[in-house]
Formats: structure tokens, C-alpha cells, sequence
């Protein structure tokens, strides 16, 4: 694949802001066609018990997760933001989400926040997902905590480290690929599944995780 047009398409569709026309049973997704077609496949062979979300943003994704496990027949979505953002949901969408969705307002490093999401999941078979703020000390923060909570088999998901020229220009600095770097030299129970970028364009370059051992 040439790498230098998915780079310019990758670049167009950010400066497009072509991620934010994504929705989800009419709810904003907020990020690539490309991972969520990834991530629908892990569930699906993973068939998780929860999938926990830092970053729930309008609450697409946690939605999509949340129909896919309905399909299913297995697993809830646990999702943490520091603030909720209400969205007018159908029939079909607040179903799903009354059945499968809980919605958790705090900061996905705050221990209380953290000790409550782990007396929930740990032990139990889980994915996680961190798509809150990206700078790197932040993302680090998140994995140091999280990454217990991923049994051997499954995956901790690091979103949006395309940013700081990887390709995307980011004005903020170090960011979740450079967190997933470091992280990576001391956790050498992860690594980074290149599968998962099998589409050619992805939002996480480097970023699906999958705990080894």
C-alpha cells in the first residue's frame, strides 16, 4: 500500500473533520469507519463480559459496542467522561443502551472512579478502550491503571495516536503514541498486533494492544 497516499488522505480527512459525520444509530461515533469495523470483529471473537470506555464524548461508540454485544447475546459497556453530554436517542438506541450502557461521570484516573470500574471488572474477561484526553502523560496515567484489567487473549485499545505527526498535526505536543512507546519498554506482556491495521488507514497507529502473557 503506498504510504504516502493514505498519509494525505488520512491528513485530508482530519483537516475534513470527516470524523465527526460518523453516526451511530443516529448518535455521533466521533472517529474512522476503519477501526470501529476493527473493533466490531475483537468483540466478536472476544465475546467480552465488558468493554470499558474512558471517553464517552456524545456516546456513539459506547452505542455501537453496546449493539454489537446485543447481537451477541453477551456483555455490557462500562464508559467514563468527566461530563455527560445528553443526546436525543430513538426507541432502538435507548433500548440497547438501558440494556447494555453504564454511563459513569468523573475522570477515568480518579481513583475513586478507577476502584469502582475495577470492582466490576476485575477477573472478568474485558477490552479496554482509552479515548479521553491524549496528551501522553494523561494517556500513560490511564494505561498504568487500566492495563490490569485486560486478561491474556484480549486487548487495550489506545485511540487517536495518529496525533503529533503520526500523521496528524497536533498542537498540544507528545501524545498517545508516544504513551504507547513508553509503555511498551517496561510492559513487555503487550504487544502491538498489526493485524488490527490490516484496512490500511487507522485512527491508532500502534495502538491495539494485545496482552501476551
Amino acid at each position: 500500500m503506498n504510504c504516502k497516499v493514505v498519509n494525505d488522505f488520512h491528513i485530508e480527512f482530519e483537516n475534513e473533520r470527516m470524523w465527526e459525520k460518523l453516526n451511530w444509530l443516529g448518535v455521533p461515533l466521533l472517529t474512522s469507519p476503519f477501526d470501529v469495523f476493527i473493533i466490531q470483529d475483537l468483540i466478536f471473537k472476544i465475546k467480552p463480559d465488558y468493554i470499558i470506555e474512558t471517553g464517552t464524548g456524545y456516546g456513539g461508540s459506547s452505542l455501537f459496542y453496546a449493539a454489537i454485544m446485543q447481537l451477541i447475546g453477551k456483555g455490557e459497556v462500562l464508559t467514563v467522561d468527566i461530563e455527560k453530554r445528553e443526546t436525543e436517542l430513538d426507541s432502538i438506541a435507548r433500548r440497547i443502551k438501558q440494556q447494555r450502557v453504564i454511563d459513569i461521570e468523573g475522570s477515568s484516573v480518579e481513583p475513586k472512579v478507577f476502584n469502582y470500574i475495577n470492582s466490576v471488572t476485575k477477573g472478568k474477561n474485558n477490552i479496554v478502550i482509552l479515548d479521553s484526553w491524549h496528551s501522553k502523560d494523561h494517556v500513560l496515567k490511564e494505561m498504568e491503571l487500566y492495563h490490569t484489567l485486560v486478561p491474556v487473549g484480549s486487548y487495550l485499545i489506545i485511540e487517536d495516536s495518529h496525533v503529533n505527526g503520526h500523521p496528524v498535526p497536533w498542537k498540544w505536543g507528545e501524545g498517545p503514541y508516544e504513551a504507547i512507546t513508553e509503555f511498551l519498554r517496561t510492559h513487555t506482556n503487550f504487544m502491538i498486533d498489526k493485524e488490527c491495521e490490516r484496512l490500511g488507514f487507522t485512527f491508532h497507529p500502534n495502538g491495539y494492544l494485545k496482552r501476551v502473557r
